[in-house]
C-alpha cells in the first residue's frame, strides 16, 4: 500500500531540533501444550511484594532486585540467571534446552508467495500490521511499585558486561562501559531483508546474493547513517525453504557474512530476527501475510517430530552459537506472532520458552546475555500484557509494529523497555510530533523497508534492481532526513 508523504525532508530536520541523546502470569494449561511455569523472581509480578534476594553491581553496590531490569539503579549491567546462579533448566515442560542444535532437516513446504519479476516478486509486509490491540492483552498500565522492572530473577549476583554490549535497566537500553555501568543508548535505523530480497530472489538463484546485500548495507550506512539495523531471517517465506541448521552454504553462511559486515561498522547494532522458519506453528491464515505470523514451537508441539524434534529451539540454539561473542547482535524471537488469532497469554508462553532456550545456550557457552526482543500481540501492535506480566529474564526489550505507528502511550511504559521494530505509513500531520516523541522517550526505532529489488511496501527505496543505486522514495526521504539529523 503506497502512501503519499507531504512534509519535505528539510522541513522535518528543522522540526526535529531536539536533543538526541544516545536511548506472564503462569498459564499452566496453555493451548500450546507447554508448561508455562518458567522460573520467576519473587518480585516479577505486579504489586508491592518485596524480594528476599539482592543483586550486587560490579562496583560492589548492593541493588534491590525488586527495582531492577537487568541492571543497577545507576544503569550498571548485570547478567542474571536462576536463583541458584544458573540459567533456568531446559526440558519439554517449557523451560529452555541446553543442548546443541539439532541436525534435523528443515526442508518441507512453506507458503509459496505470489510474485512477479525475475525470480518473482514483491512481498508486502504491512498487510496485517495495525495499531490495534490484541484480543488477549491487558490494560496498558504498568505494575505497581516494588515489582520487578522486566522480570529479572532475584537472589543472584551478576557481573559487568564487556564494553560495547547492550543491556536494559527499567525502561531504557544502555551500552556497557565494561566497568560499573554504561550510557543510555537509542537505536535509529531501518529494516533490511535477507538474501531472498523480499521475494525478488525467492528461489535463491542469484549468484552471490550476500555480496549484493552487503552492497545495499554499505550504501545504507554511508548515505543514511543508522546505528541500528533489523535483519529478518525469512527462511520459510518464499518458494525455496532455507534453514540455519542444514546446507549452510545456501543460507547460513551468506547471511552470517552480511550480518557480520554490518556489525563491523563502529557503533552499529543488528537485530537478528527469526521472521519465519518451517518449525513454527499457529500461523494466522486469514490474510496474505501468513508467513510473517509463525509462533516458535518446542518438542511438545513441533509440527514434525522427525524433522524438528525440538521444534524451533534448535534454531535459536544455532543462532546463539553463531553470534555468541558478537556484542553488536540482538535477537528477535519472531515477527508478528499469531497475527490476530492468538491471545497474549498463548504467545507469551511460547516466547518465554524461546527466551529460556537462548539464555540456557548462552550460559552453557559462558557468554554475555544478548538483548532479546519479545514481540507484542495483535500483529505485534500491543505490549501492554508484558507491562503487567514481564517475562522472568534479564536484558529483554518488547517490540511493537505500527502502520501507522501507535500513540505514544502504546510504547512508553515505566517498567519495560520498548522498541518500534517496524513502522511506516505516517501522515503528513503526525511526522514531526512522532519523531520528537521518540527522541523525548528514547524509543529505539526501525523504519520499514530498505529494499531496492522489490516494492516491499511501504518501501524506503525505489525499485532499481541495483545494490548501488539507492534512490529514496518520498517516505524514504523522511526517514533519511531523520537519521542524518542524528
Amino acid at each position: 500500500m503506497q502512501k503519499q508523504f507531504l512534509l519535505p525532508g528539510a522541513a522535518l530536520v528543522a522540526l526535529l531540533s531536539v536533543d538526541c541523546a544516545v536511548r506472564g502470569t503462569r498459564n499452566d494449561e496453555s493451548p500450546l501444550g507447554i508448561d508455562a511455569g518458567t522460573p520467576t523472581a519473587a518480585s516479577s509480578s505486579g504489586g508491592s511484594g518485596s524480594s528476599s534476594g539482592v543483586l550486587a553491581g560490579s562496583s560492589g553496590d548492593v541493588i534491590d532486585a525488586a527495582s531492577t531490569n537487568g541492571g543497577g539503579d545507576d544503569g550498571s549491567p548485570f547478567v542474571v540467571s536462576g536463583d541458584d546462579g544458573t540459567a533456568p533448566s531446559a526440558g519439554d515442560d517449557g523451560s529452555a534446552s541446553s543442548g546443541t542444535a539439532s541436525s534435523g532437516s528443515a526442508s518441507g513446504g512453506g507458503s509459496t508467495m505470489s510474485t512477479s519479476g525475475p525470480d518473482a516478486g514483491s512481498r508486502r509486509r504491512d498487510a496485517g500490521s495495525t495499531s490495534g490491540s490484541s484480543s488477549g492483552s491487558s490494560s496498558g498500565s504498568s505494575s505497581g511499585s516494588g515489582s520487578s522492572s522486566g522480570g529479572t530473577d532475584a537472589g543472584t549476583v551478576g557481573s559487568a558486561l564487556p564494553s560495547g554490549w547492550l543491556y536494559t535497566n527499567a525502561n531504557k537500553i544502555y551500552v556497557s562501559n565494561g566497568k560499573s555501568g554504561g550510557t543510555a543508548w537509542m537505536g535509529r535505523g531501518v529494516n533490511m531483508d535477507d538474501i531472498f530480497l523480499c521475494g525478488y530472489n525467492n528461489t535463491l538463484s542469484m549468484s552471490s546474493p550476500d555480496v549484493t546485500l552487503e552492497g545495499i548495507a554499505t550504501g545504507l550506512i554511508s548515505g543514511w547513517n543508522p546505528n541500528f539495523v533489523r535483519i529478518s531471517l525469512a527462511m520459510d517465506s518464499d518458494t525455496t525453504v532455507a534453514s540455519w541448521l542444514t546446507n549452510p552454504a545456501q543460507y547460513k553462511t551468506p547471511m552470517t557474512n552480511v550480518i557480520n559486515a554490518i556489525g563491523a561498522n563502529p557503533g552499529v547494532y543488528v537485530l537478528v530476527t527469526l521472521r519465519s522458519d518451517a518449525s513454527m506453528i499457529l500461523y494466522d491464515t486469514s490474510g496474505a501475510d501468513k508467513e510473517a505470523t509463525g509462533i516458535p514451537s518446542n518438542s511438545t508441539n513441533t509440527p514434525d517430530k522427525t524433522k524438528y524434534p525440538t521444534g524451533t529451539d534448535a534454531v535459536y540454539v544455532a543462532l546463539v552459537d553463531t553470534f555468541a561473542n558478537s556484542s553488536f547482535v540482538l535477537f528477535g524471537l519472531t515477527n508478528e506472532p499469531g497475527g490476530s488469532t492468538q491471545t497474549a497469554a498463548t504467545e507469551a508462553t511460547a516466547l518465554s520458552h524461546a527466551v529460556g532456550t537462548i539464555r540456557a545456550e548462552e550460559d552453557r557457552l559462558g557468554v554475555p546475555h544478548h538483548i532479546v526482543s519479545v514481540q507484542g500481540s495483535g500483529w505485534a501492535s500491543d505490549v501492554s500484557y508484558y507491562a503487567s506480566k514481564p517475562l522472568p529474564y534479564d536484558n529483554l526489550v518488547y517490540e511493537i509494529h505500527g502502520y501507522p505507528p501507535p500513540a505514544s502511550s502504546n510504547y512508553t511504559y515505566p517498567n519495560i523497555p520498548v522498541i518500534l521494530g517496524e513502522y511506516g505509513s505516517l501522515t503528513s500531520s503526525s511526522q514531526a510530533a512522532f519523531y520528537a516523541d521518540l527522541e523525548q522517550n528514547q524509543i529505539s526505532n526501525l523504519a520499514w523497508d530498505f529494499e531496492p529489488y522489490s516494492d516491499c511496501s511501504p518501501d524506503l527505496l525505489n525499485v532499481t534492481n541495483s545494490s548501488s543505486s539507492l534512490q529514496a522514495t518520498s517516505w524514504g526521504s523522511i526517514v533519511q532526513s531523520y537519521l542524518l539529523a542524528h
